[in-house]
């Protein structure tokens, strides 16, 4: 059905491929119309060496691919802030398109007497300054679904998820609550109003419309894009949603959280018949259609309600709002 429909090409700002699974990426764009990418984060989290990994996304992609690299807080003496800040200079003189930032920061981070560092620490300012000095954008995934920070319980509603991947429970004294992490980043945010921020994941809270909704009139240098969390705002009323998206056409861009070579270059976190998966995400936009799947159903066995967005809010989330905001597309 969706292969008459969809006639759009478009930009996913969010995945995280492995050079070695550059061919099946390239048959994956072919496969689902998408001109052009963001890869995220992947060397610095495999360790692959930057000027090596840049070299091969280069020869296979070209311009088709832009890469936002992740500080290492690894180097956690005083200072790091500072060095970080000048470690994304170099990356981004040599061809880095913006700022990628984990949700390990505020969760697990730590400085070098063992205190956990929050989103909002104030030796992170360096970096996030020199970002909106060099004018990219930093794409921070913070905290994640509030339900990650409730009992792990069978009544937790994301139970099957937290039984394949333990270490995504968040629930346990030692972490923040999922309101602090994201009060830290809004501090973040209105800290730095030259610097512009990408909420991934619908802005960390796709679980509240409302609560993003508020973020996006309060912050002009906030976006969001909506990789993995159909599932969440799905669950909306679609009207609801609907009325959102057209509201904040121009904020919001389009991602998927595609995973290719994340465990090892001969493997991926998530596997198996990407014509689909893809296929999922086009037919919640650009159709009108009740209680179908979303594309993660491991998140949750619900459906979601399509929201058939207008062409020209299509346009924008698919294409022209990333081609705006990120260097290089």
């Amino acid at each position: 059905m969706t292969e008459n429909l969809h006639r759009h090409t478009v930009i996913d700002v969010h995945m995280h491929v492995h050079p070695a699974k550059l061919g099946d990426l390239l048959e994956i764009m072919e496969a689902n119309n998408l001109s052009r990418v963001v890869n995220l984060g992947i060397l610095e989290a495999r360790d692959v060496p930057f000027e090596e990994g840049m070299k091969a996304f280069r020869a296979a992609l070209g311009p088709r691919m832009v890469y936002f690299p992740a500080p290492d807080f690894r180097d956690n003496t005083p200072g790091f802030g500072k060095r970080m800040a000048d470690e994304l200079e170099r990356k981004v003189r040599a061809g880095a398109g913006g700022l990628k930032i984990f949700k390990e920061l505020g969760l697990r981070r730590r400085d070098s007497e063992g205190n956990l560092i929050p989103v909002d620490d104030p030796r992170l300012d360096p970096l996030w300054f020199r970002a909106g000095e060099l004018g990219v954008p930093v794409l921070i995934h913070t905290a994640d679904p509030a339900a990650f920070f409730l009992p792990l319980n069978p009544e937790n509603e994301r139970w099957e998820e937290l039984q394949h991947h333990p270490d995504w429970h968040f629930g346990g004294p030692e972490f923040p609550r999922f309101e602090e992490l994201l009060a830290q980043l809004n501090r973040v945010i209105e800290r730095h109003p030259r610097t512009r921020f990408i909420g991934a994941h619908l802005g960390n809270c796709a679980e509240d419309l409302a609560y993003v909704d508020g973020c996006l009139d309060r912050f002009p240098n906030y976006y969001v894009e909506i990789s993995a969390r159909i599932a969440e705002f799905g669950r909306h009323p679609a009207r609801e949603t609907r009325t959102f998206f057209i509201k904040h056409q121009d904020r919001i861009m389009f991602g998927s959280d595609l995973v290719l070579g994340w465990s090892s270059p001969d493997g991926g976190r998530n596997t198996g018949n990407y014509k689909a998966f893809y296929d999922v995400h086009w037919r919640f936009f650009e159709t009108g259609e009740a209680q179908i799947d979303h594309p993660s159903p491991l998140q949750g066995r619900w459906k979601v309600d399509a929201i058939d967005l207008p062409g020209s809010v299509l346009d924008k989330l698919y294409v022209s709002n990333a081609q705006r905001l990120v260097r290089g597309l």
